[in-house]
């Protein structure tokens, strides 16, 4: 009786290690069909899917295998599922910061922060080779918690790359040096706020801006306008177009679902196979945060000239709606180069409707206005890198091309400016941007910057609560 109960047990332990094997290879083979973005990665199916695929019927088959090494087989496949869950819980913890994007999806701004995120990038050897760690805050902006409301004398910053400054610690930024500097001569707290986005154009900014006054309700804002790409944004970003009488005209934009997905993909892709993606070099597409584009390709006169007309063709002549390109920012080499062609014209006057728009925006909000003018390191710097611009091939150009009519643009407007031009022109700037790699500006070039725009508030006494926008007396200066 005995000998039969056992065998009768063993059979049952058979039957029941058989059916579990059948069960998870099924799952695994469902799994991959699902094609779940965990581990199935882009629509579509894979390599990946192809070798869970065969995972599943391996185990599937190993059901038919001798009751103790099918046994065996069952806890080991237990045991790596239970080690990769645990492995990926883990790995959003230690790698989650170096490897996930933060950004998501917007659908009045195509892209923007995830709150609460830590990301950390590292810089190429020849720009120093330090590993950068930049918080966002619950609010969505880069740096500390925002202080409550009436605390502290509040600027707010707005810009691009050059003021989110993913690539410098937060005490280099120009808007932790601003902070420092203005606190330190006033002698009271200013808390300044990085409102700045990587690769946001003056349209975006324009938009956050009406969104995030009324609530921020600060002192002063400071939008930063970067002359080298920014006239090119607002062909990449589609976002407004001018009507017939020349006024500012929203327009509506879709982003290409491909560049959607990708974005949605990069927060629920495997955590383990983003980290061994970048480790491999083998990074989907997707333009991350400290992208650029190929250095074959910034440096290329002739590149930029084909990008820049192509932009204008796409959106302003064929009227496509349809971003493709949400984080790579060229240089405007049509406005500096030749800034009396069709393109450049068409872009240089969008700019100045959507300068006049953040003003306006300004003034709904009963906020003090300053613009910040940044060039691109061509042309301030001599020989900056592997630039060459051929004078004889392009008669018009002047370093000035892309800096003046931003300029004009806010004396016409009465809004106060800094023009950071002639300053870097004057200090070696070289010596104020990275390199080879990266045309952002350095700590140097922060510094001085906000050294500048310290200069300048206090001068003109625009940290006063009472100051108005527009009046006669915050008539703009260029520095």
């Amino acid at each position: 009786m005995t000998s039969i109960s056992a065998s009768s047990a063993s059979k049952s332990a058979a039957r029941i290690i058989s059916i579990i094997l059948i069960l998870l290879g099924t799952l695994l083979v469902a799994y991959a069909i699902s094609d779940d973005p965990l581990y199935g990665g882009e629509p579509g199916f894979g390599l990946t899917q192809v070798l869970i695929s065969i995972a599943g019927i391996i185990i599937g088959l190993c059901s038919l295998l001798p009751t103790r090494i099918a046994g065996n087989i069952l806890l080991l496949t237990i045991s790596i599922l239970v080690v990769l869950a645990f492995a990926e819980k883990i790995g959003e913890t230690l790698l989650g910061s170096r490897f996930r994007r933060n950004f998501q999806f917007d659908d009045r701004l195509i892209f923007k922060f995830i709150p609460s995120r830590t990301s950390v990038m590292r810089r190429t050897p020849i720009n120093g080779g330090e590993t950068v760690t930049y918080p966002i805050n619950s609010d969505g902006y880069r740096g500390p918690e925002l202080l409550p409301v009436g605390n502290a004398t509040r600027i707010v910053v707005y810009g691009d790359s050059f003021i989110h400054a993913f690539y410098s610690p937060q005490e280099e930024t120009f808007v932790g040096q601003l902070g420092s500097l203005l606190t330190k001569r006033v002698g009271k707290q200013i808390e300044v706020v990085n409102a700045g986005v990587s690769s946001y154009g003056p349209d975006q900014e324009s938009l956050k801006m009406a969104d995030e006054l009324p609530r921020l309700r600060p002192n002063l804002v400071i939008v930063a306008i970067f002359a080298g790409n920014d006239y090119g944004d607002l062909m990449r970003d589609k976002m407004f177009k001018l009507g017939t009488n020349g006024e500012l005209v929203e327009n509506h934009w879709q982003l290409d679902p491909s560049t959607r997905a990708l974005l949605k993909l990069s927060q629920q892709e495997s955590i383990l196979k983003l980290a061994l993606r970048q480790v491999l070099g083998a990074q989907r597409p997707l333009p991350g945060h400290n992208s650029h584009p190929d250095n074959d390709d910034h440096s290329n006169i002739d590149f930029l000239l084909k990008e820049a007309q192509r932009e204008y063709r796409s959106f302003i002549v064929e009227s496509n709606n349809i971003v493709t390109n949400t984080m790579i920012d060229y240089y405007s080499a049509d406005v500096s180069l030749t800034p009396r062609s069709e393109s450049a014209r068409y872009k240089v006057a969008l700019m100045r409707a959507v300068m006049r728009r953040i003003r306006d925006v300004a003034q709904q909000n009963d906020t003090p206005l300053v613009f910040l003018f940044i060039p691109h390191p061509v042309d301030v710097a001599d020989q900056y890198d592997s630039w060459t611009i051929d004078r004889k091939r392009f008669p018009d150009y002047n370093g000035r091309n892309q800096i003046t009519p931003l300029e004009e643009t806010a004396q016409a407007l009465r809004v106060p400016f800094v023009s950071l031009y002639d300053t870097f022109l004057q200090h070696d700037a070289n010596s104020l941007y990275f390199h080879v790699d990266d045309d952002h500006w350095n700590a140097a070039g922060q510094q001085l910057a906000a050294e500048v725009m310290a200069d300048f508030l206090l001068s003109k006494n625009l940290l006063d609560t009472g100051t108005t926008v527009g009046v006669p007396q915050h008539d703009g200066t260029a520095q």
